[in-house]
């Protein structure tokens, strides 16, 4: 058995329906053992959050604000996923899927708390006001009085997938999907698409997180307007389909007699296909985003774990929009409607404005680009936990050689490996999560009850 062959196995396991199960099953844990705190506490936490964007950071340790780390975060998860992904999602699986993606995504709040309050909680700082964090610090010292060496052994191990994960999922597949939208609206060769994404990734991370942070500030809020701007237009267009598309999602959710007559492979599609959008568009339990959240200056990990759940906030309202506009268009009951990219350029060609192959160009790209400045800074930060700092620029030197041959293509090979070492990340960090779930808990109720943050030592 090839190389290849054992990844398709690999890569079965870890994104598997079973896999799905046990996200959701994690997430269940957290929400129970946090008292349902994405649920009661949803008012603090959108005052805690939207509602307090403009005031200054508070706190110590880190580098940039807690909204600057949440955008950092954003940048990386709201994704292609969101746009090819969801679609992709619907023609496998049906309108139900959109349910159980609304499912992955509920309860999946619970587990990014509970992800961006550990990643603060077991942060190092350093003498120069740097500090570095995410699951392979919360693994390593968190369970380390539990299980010593091994503690640091799932540490390392986590740090390396996220290294090496980071210039597939984060790279070549996102620099590629930029080349070929541009390519197809514009007509620009792939060979200066990929110079022109490496010069402008190589000068945002080789400014370090600050650089990158400012950049996320930036690229998120575009990327927000081209979404709206991409969506809302067409939701207008199919606004009478609207209460029909939702009707579909619920009757093909609750179809109990699919469930339990001959359709029941076509019900497992559904759930395997909308459990995927519900967790993986969000990355919630994969552990990256917790290395952003790491960096937010801020008084007490609660309050960064009260962003990870406006960060899923925000993808949920993305992945909707895109799920509501792709039924409602019909499109999905089509025959020959191709696959998910193809499907995507027959939707917008319904723009009202005219332009939607560009308008779509144009978000793709910026979707990608957030993407990829986000996933440098996660696998440099994973490189330096296993090498050093002396790690840092020939990681950055190498993501930009990596971004400049990308959108030539020919790389599926690395790709599928690298999603494999991405769904791998979980498996650490979704232990780590259970076993300090009572830790997350106590975190919590010293926040409630107004006590000092106790800061781990080391």
């Amino acid at each position: 058995m090839d190389v290849l062959a054992i990844n398709a196995v690999l890569n079965r396991v870890v994104f598997g329906l079973e896999a799905k199960f046990v996200f959701l099953a994690v997430g269940l844990v957290l929400t129970v053992a946090l008292g349902f705190i994405q649920f009661r506490r949803l008012g603090v936490i959108v005052s805690e959050t939207l509602g307090a964007i403009r005031e200054r950071a508070q706190g110590f340790g880190g580098q940039i604000t807690p909204f600057q780390a949440a955008m950092v975060a954003i940048a990386a998860t709201v994704g292609t996923g969101h746009f090819i992904g969801m679609i992709a999602a619907i023609l496998t699986g049906g309108p139900g899927a959109v349910f159980w993606m609304w499912l992955g995504y509920l309860l999946g709040m619970a587990t990014k708390f509970a992800e961006a309050t550990l990643a603060v909680h077991f942060r190092r700082m350093y003498t120069d006001g740097s500090v570095s964090g995410g699951p392979m610090f919360y693994i390593s010292r968190g369970l380390r009085d539990r299980f010593g060496r091994l503690g640091a052994f799932l540490g390392g191990a986590f740090a390396l997938f996220a290294a090496i994960a980071a210039f597939g999922i984060g790279n070549l597949s996102q620099a590629g999907a930029v080349g070929n939208s541009l390519q197809s609206a514009f007509n620009i060769p792939p060979a200066i698409t990929g110079l022109g994404v490496a010069v402008v990734v190589g000068l945002i991370i080789g400014g370090g997180i600050r650089r990158i942070a400012a950049f996320a500030q930036f690229i998120v809020p575009v990327k927000l307007l081209l979404l709206a701007l991409a969506i809302i237009p067409l939701l207008v267009v199919y606004a009478g389909q609207i209460p029909t598309a939702l009707a579909q999602i619920f009757s093909a959710a609750f179809n109990l007699q699919a469930f339990a007559g001959g359709a029941l492979g076509s019900y497992i599609a559904m759930v395997n296909a909308g459990l995927g959008r519900g967790i993986f568009a969000n990355e919630a339990g994969l552990g990256s985003a917790p290395i952003a959240h790491a960096q937010a200056q801020v008084d007490h990990p609660v309050r960064q774990g009260f962003w990870g759940v406006a960060e899923m906030l925000v993808s949920l309202v993305v992945t909707t929009l895109m799920a509501l506009t792709f039924l409602a268009s019909g499109l999905w009951q089509r025959e020959g409607v191709g696959a998910a990219p193809q499907a995507a350029v027959t939707m917008f060609q319904a723009h009202p404005l005219g332009v939607g192959d560009i308008i779509l160009a144009l978000t793709l790209a910026a979707l990608a680009f957030g993407t990829m400045v986000s996933w440098a800074f996660y696998g440099e930060e994973a490189a330096s936990y296993l090498f050093g700092e002396g790690i840092r620029w020939p990681y950055r030197i190498t993501f930009v050689v990596i971004a400049f041959v990308a959108p030539i293509g020919g790389f599926n090979a690395f790709i599928d490996i690298s999603d494999t070492l991405n769904g791998f990340m979980a498996i650490p960090n979704l232990l780590a999560l259970l076993l300090l779930a009572p830790l997350v808990a106590r975190l919590v109720r010293e926040f409630f009850q107004g006590e000092p943050w106790r800061v781990p030592e080391d």
